[in-house]
Protein backbone atom coordinates (compact mmCIF):
# COMPACT_ATOMS: atom_id res chain seq x y z
CA UNK A 1 0.00 0.00 0.00
CA UNK A 2 2.85 2.14 0.87
CA UNK A 3 4.54 1.54 -2.03
CA UNK A 4 1.65 2.28 -4.58
CA UNK A 5 1.38 5.60 -2.47
CA UNK A 6 4.20 6.66 -3.27
CA UNK A 7 4.50 5.79 -6.70
CA UNK A 8 1.35 7.51 -6.88
CA UNK A 9 2.90 10.69 -5.44
CA UNK A 10 6.16 10.21 -8.30
CA UNK A 11 3.80 10.37 -10.78
CA UNK A 12 2.07 13.35 -9.80
CA UNK A 13 5.44 15.62 -9.16
CA UNK A 14 7.02 13.97 -12.71
CA UNK A 15 3.75 15.38 -14.08
CA UNK A 16 3.69 18.98 -12.03
CA UNK A 17 7.39 19.01 -13.76
CA UNK A 18 6.47 18.16 -17.16
CA UNK A 19 3.93 20.86 -17.21
CA UNK A 20 6.66 23.14 -16.03
CA UNK A 21 8.96 22.43 -18.84
CA UNK A 22 7.25 20.91 -21.61
CA UNK A 23 4.19 22.84 -23.19
CA UNK A 24 2.21 21.85 -26.71
CA UNK A 25 1.37 24.40 -29.23
CA UNK A 26 -1.08 24.28 -32.26
CA UNK A 27 0.34 25.24 -35.58
CA UNK A 28 -1.48 28.40 -36.88
CA UNK A 29 -0.84 29.65 -40.42
CA UNK A 30 1.21 28.72 -43.25
CA UNK A 31 4.27 29.94 -42.66
CA UNK A 32 6.76 26.65 -41.38
CA UNK A 33 5.22 24.65 -44.13
CA UNK A 34 6.93 21.79 -45.14
CA UNK A 35 8.32 21.44 -41.83
CA UNK A 36 5.25 22.25 -39.66
CA UNK A 37 1.79 22.50 -41.18
CA UNK A 38 -1.43 24.60 -40.10
CA UNK A 39 -2.95 22.40 -37.37
CA UNK A 40 -0.19 20.52 -36.38
CA UNK A 41 0.66 20.13 -32.56
CA UNK A 42 4.37 20.13 -31.12
CA UNK A 43 6.05 20.11 -28.20
CA UNK A 44 8.53 22.41 -26.89
CA UNK A 45 10.72 22.95 -24.42
CA UNK A 46 10.50 26.57 -21.95
CA UNK A 47 13.92 28.24 -23.14
CA UNK A 48 15.40 28.62 -19.51
CA UNK A 49 15.76 24.80 -20.10
CA UNK A 50 17.14 24.71 -23.87
CA UNK A 51 18.83 27.13 -25.01
CA UNK A 52 17.94 28.72 -29.17
CA UNK A 53 20.55 27.35 -31.64
CA UNK A 54 20.92 28.66 -34.95
CA UNK A 55 18.40 25.83 -37.60
CA UNK A 56 16.61 24.71 -34.22
CA UNK A 57 12.37 25.74 -34.70
CA UNK A 58 11.47 27.84 -31.74
CA UNK A 59 8.28 29.46 -30.23
CA UNK A 60 8.35 32.93 -29.45
CA UNK A 61 6.89 36.46 -29.02
CA UNK A 62 6.59 38.61 -32.01
CA UNK A 63 6.91 42.49 -31.46
CA UNK A 64 4.53 44.09 -30.20
CA UNK A 65 1.58 44.85 -33.03
CA UNK A 66 -2.11 45.69 -33.33
CA UNK A 67 -2.65 41.72 -33.36
CA UNK A 68 -1.22 41.90 -29.49
CA UNK A 69 1.26 38.90 -29.02
CA UNK A 70 -0.03 35.74 -29.66
CA UNK A 71 2.88 32.69 -29.97
CA UNK A 72 4.47 31.79 -33.27
CA UNK A 73 6.82 29.37 -34.27
CA UNK A 74 9.99 30.56 -36.45
CA UNK A 75 13.26 28.78 -37.64
CA UNK A 76 16.56 30.88 -35.99
CA UNK A 77 18.42 31.71 -38.34
CA UNK A 78 21.27 33.66 -36.70
CA UNK A 79 22.51 34.33 -32.83
CA UNK A 80 24.21 37.51 -31.38
CA UNK A 81 27.67 38.10 -32.89
CA UNK A 82 26.08 36.11 -36.16
CA UNK A 83 27.05 37.95 -39.76
CA UNK A 84 23.22 38.80 -40.65
CA UNK A 85 21.78 36.24 -42.98
CA UNK A 86 21.48 37.85 -46.69
CA UNK A 87 17.54 37.04 -46.89
CA UNK A 88 17.24 39.80 -43.89
CA UNK A 89 20.14 42.02 -45.39
CA UNK A 90 18.17 42.43 -48.63
CA UNK A 91 14.76 43.12 -46.83
CA UNK A 92 16.04 45.59 -44.64
CA UNK A 93 19.00 47.17 -46.23
CA UNK A 94 21.82 45.86 -43.63
CA UNK A 95 25.03 46.19 -44.71
CA UNK A 96 27.02 43.65 -46.01
CA UNK A 97 29.27 43.27 -43.07
CA UNK A 98 26.36 43.30 -40.26
CA UNK A 99 25.98 41.35 -37.43
CA UNK A 100 23.46 40.43 -35.29
CA UNK A 101 23.83 42.49 -31.73
CA UNK A 102 24.63 40.45 -28.72
CA UNK A 103 21.69 38.76 -26.96
CA UNK A 104 19.46 39.18 -30.18
CA UNK A 105 18.54 36.39 -32.68
CA UNK A 106 16.74 36.69 -36.02
CA UNK A 107 14.59 33.71 -37.49
CA UNK A 108 12.57 33.30 -40.56
CA UNK A 109 9.99 31.08 -41.34
CA UNK A 110 10.56 28.28 -43.56
CA UNK A 111 7.75 29.64 -46.45
CA UNK A 112 9.13 33.12 -47.11
CA UNK A 113 6.12 34.14 -49.01
CA UNK A 114 3.70 33.18 -45.90
CA UNK A 115 5.98 34.47 -42.96
CA UNK A 116 6.67 37.49 -41.13
CA UNK A 117 9.90 37.02 -39.63
CA UNK A 118 13.08 38.81 -39.25
CA UNK A 119 12.98 40.62 -42.42
CA UNK A 120 10.56 42.72 -41.25
CA UNK A 121 11.26 42.69 -37.37
CA UNK A 122 15.16 42.73 -37.80
CA UNK A 123 16.82 40.88 -34.64
CA UNK A 124 14.61 40.25 -31.64
CA UNK A 125 15.68 40.04 -28.24
CA UNK A 126 16.60 36.20 -26.84
CA UNK A 127 14.21 36.78 -24.16
CA UNK A 128 11.04 36.54 -26.51
CA UNK A 129 11.87 33.41 -26.71
CA UNK A 130 9.62 31.18 -25.43
CA UNK A 131 10.83 27.63 -26.19
CA UNK A 132 12.76 25.45 -28.26
CA UNK A 133 10.39 22.60 -30.66
CA UNK A 134 11.39 19.35 -29.99
CA UNK A 135 12.40 17.76 -33.16
CA UNK A 136 10.46 14.56 -33.95
CA UNK A 137 7.49 15.21 -31.62
CA UNK A 138 4.82 16.55 -33.94
CA UNK A 139 1.41 15.31 -32.26
CA UNK A 140 -1.39 14.10 -35.07
CA UNK A 141 -4.49 16.13 -34.98
CA UNK A 142 -6.11 19.47 -36.01
CA UNK A 143 -8.15 22.39 -33.97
Amino acid sequence: MVAVLGAGAGFVVLLVLLRLTVSVLLVSGPSMTPALRHGQRVLFVRRGLVRPRAGRIVVLRPPPGPAGRPLLVKRVVALGGDPVPPEVREATGAAPDAVVPPGRLMVLGDNPPFSTDSRLWGALPVSDVVGVVLEGTRLRGRA
